[in-house]
């Protein structure tokens, strides 16, 4: 009878995964988050390096090519209309205060000579009578009465200037951008089950370039970009090395046990008094999934554990291995259909 892992395998072997649509991004500065963006039309990352090519001997053939200077470099697009991405873009902070607003050629009704603006101006407003006649009027609060110019009924066009809260970024010469830590997710399809899981692409150092493009066009939304470079940062680990770009993370919403070509327990030989009974050893399990691959350390719970010779040595269901009485015995260990054996001394 097959076991789950034959199953598994059988059932993932012409199944596809795919990443689909465009991935959200969050920004981080001083592990405080900065913008989110959710609706986006383009995000991409691009991961060159340079080369020089060595030729030489008969020919002048290739005979080696160096690689050095990788970069990576990071688009985000937004299709939506968020402050916040200038300011990231700009690395300046956004100032929420009561500042100069302006009603452009606003379309007023004008009832007994008088009009009511949708706003109470600062100084006079200019009143488009018609094409070719444009008056200056000194407004009452939020209207003006224009029967001195014979206006009784009808609309007019009026621009003025008036006061109310903004969120206001200063675009200036010096200002560079601020550092983020980036933070993309893209969800991760299967052509047979669908979602299958998310592929999350940490940057610990992400610096916009600082420039950026607004266009208002007349059939589309405004879109606002983020362009930058991936800065290098000491590893988290000793694994990961010193000089960091980014890490690239994929997770899976179905639980099943990860496939392993063999399997190894450490440490290989365990050796234990029978006087002392209170000394254990915990069994380590380590699984080799393929060239491609790292070894990894197996959960004990996934693995099975038997002694040959309970009377010398027992084990648990940890992999915790205990003295019993003098003699030897073999720890099996057992995960997917692979197994390994550790030998047991106990003095």
């Amino acid at each position: 009878m097959p076991n789950n892992l034959d199953i598994l395998k059988k059932a993932n072997s012409k199944a596809k995964n795919f990443l689909v649509s465009t991935a959200d991004f969050a920004l981080f500065f001083n592990e405080m988050l900065a913008c989110t963006g959710t609706v986006n039309l383009n995000t991409s990352i691009e991961v060159t390096m340079q080369e020089q090519n060595i030729n030489a001997g008969k020919g002048n053939k290739l005979v080696y090519s160096y690689k050095y200077g990788r970069e990576m470099n990071i688009t985000l697009e937004a299709a939506n209309w968020d402050l916040r991405y200038l300011a990231v873009n700009l690395g300046k902070d956004i100032n929420v205060k009561l500042d100069d607003a302006y009603d452009i050629y606003k379309c007023v009704t004008i009832n007994d000579g008088i009009g009511i603006l949708p706003n109470t101006p600062i100084g006079n407003v200019d009143v488009e009578i018609s094409a070719d006649n444009a008056i200056n009027v000194v407004p009452n609060g939020n209207t003006i009465d224009l029967k001195p110019y014979g206006v009784e009924s009808g609309t007019v066009n009026v621009t003025y200037k008036f006061r109310e809260m903004s969120q206001t970024i200063v675009i200036d010469a010096e200002t560079s951008p601020k550092v983020y830590k980036l933070i993309l997710t893209a969800d991760k399809h299967n052509n047979k089950l669908g979602k299958v899981g998310t592929v999350e692409i940490e940057v610990p150092s992400f610096q916009p370039s600082g420039n950026f493009n607004i266009e208002f066009t007349p059939d589309g939304v405004t879109s606002t970009s983020i362009e930058g470079k991936a800065l290098a940062v000491e590893g988290d680990t000793c694994d990961s090395g010193n000089a960091v770009y980014a890490y690239v993370r994929e997770r899976s919403d179905e639980e099943y046990k990860i496939i392993v070509s063999e399997i190894a327990g450490t440490p290989g030989v365990i050796e234990l008094d029978s006087a002392d009974k209170t000394k254990t050893v915990t069994i380590s399990v380590i699984g080799v999934k393929g060239a491609m691959y790292s070894n990894i350390e197996l959960d004990n719970t996934d693995c099975t554990f038997v002694s040959d010779t309970p009377s010398v040595a027992t084990v648990d269901t940890d992999g915790i291995v205990t003295a019993v009485s003098a003699g030897t015995a073999k720890i099996t260990i057992t995960y997917g259909g692979i197994s390994d054996e550790i030998d047991v001394i106990v003095a």
